[in-house]
């Protein structure tokens, strides 16, 4: 359900317990060939300047004309305001409900597009994270990239790196990652800090790929998805280096970051298949936090 005075909306959640964590520890998820064909080709269309515009609403302090200038940009925030994209791609069950989880309730709609449009074929960019990326288990935002045509890996998708939103990473860029190709309507989701690139194209054609931002309105809380079997204690947080900021990043979306506290070596969160019995650890109220801006030389902040 959408508010149009507030420009959010809400629904019910979708992910669970499990498919959170996931996304604590891997950093994206994704969903592919959701957006219905016209639709796609409606955006492509759109972007391309073959459709007329027609937006809903005029935002407060812009004219229609602005909405012209912005769209031959490659911000072309205006077509979030077409009724037909903002209810099959901004508001896609799917999407909208793995945002719900991740972002809790009355969740802020994207107010600034970025187009990337490519004509292929290209070399692949650099590894990067993106600008103004910052550190941390707050989860307050989550960046979504939408292909609205068929990008497979020889078109260039998105290229990522799983686990690398949790501190600055070097990659050389003979190494891969992740391919995020797809069919058209394919729809990303993932924690703006990941380490990125696109990818090499090897075909002729254009490429486009929009990408933006949903927002936390509401204090974090374990609202969504519940599994009863879900233990918190012997859930996979990931290997060394990854589990304490994985499991970090899920107390705080959980509404308990003030309660989550670590020991570190062989310690919870970290867990082998090879142990005899559960981790130390678990459940102190002493201990440390992890450092994720890495300025204390062993990891962990005080």
């Amino acid at each position: 359900m959408r508010d149009d005075a507030k420009w959010t909306f809400d629904c019910e959640p979708t992910l669970t317990d499990t498919q959170v964590l996931e996304f604590c520890r891997e950093g994206y998820l994704l969903l592919r060939g959701v957006v219905p064909e016209e639709i796609n080709r409606r955006t492509c269309d759109y972007l391309e300047g073959k459709l007329p515009s027609n937006p809903s609403f005029i935002p407060a302090g812009m004219a229609v004309a602005d909405l012209e200038r912005i769209r031959g940009t490659h911000e072309p925030s205006g077509i979030f305001l077409e009724d037909w994209f903002l209810e099959h791609v901004l508001l896609h069950p799917q999407l909208t409900g793995a945002m719900r989880s991740l972002l809790g309730r009355n969740v802020g709609l994207p107010v600034l597009a970025s187009h990337h449009a490519i004509e292929c074929p290209q070399p692949a960019q650099a590894w990067h994270q993106d600008a103004d990326h910052v550190f941390g288990p707050e989860l307050n935002f989550v960046e979504v990239f939408y292909f609205p045509q068929d990008t497979p890996a020889e078109l260039g998708p998105t290229e990522l790196v799983a686990g690398t939103h949790i501190a600055s990473t070097q990659r050389q860029s003979d190494q891969g990652g992740v391919l995020c190709d797809g069919p058209a309507g394919t729809l990303g989701i993932h924690h703006q800090s990941i380490l990125h690139r696109r990818g090499e194209s090897t075909a002729a054609g254009m490429r486009h790929m929009m990408k933006y931002n949903y927002w936390r309105t509401v204090p974090p809380a374990r609202d969504w998805i519940a599994e009863p079997d879900f233990d918190l204690r012997t859930a996979d947080y990931g290997g060394h280096n990854l589990a304490r900021y994985a499991a970090h990043m899920f107390y705080w979306l959980s509404g308990r970051a003030d309660q989550f506290r670590i020991i570190g070596g062989q310690g919870w969160p970290w867990s082998s298949a090879n142990q005899i019995g559960p981790s130390y650890g678990f459940g102190r109220k002493t201990g440390f936090l992890p450092d994720w801006r890495k300025i204390s030389q062993d990891g962990y902040a005080t």
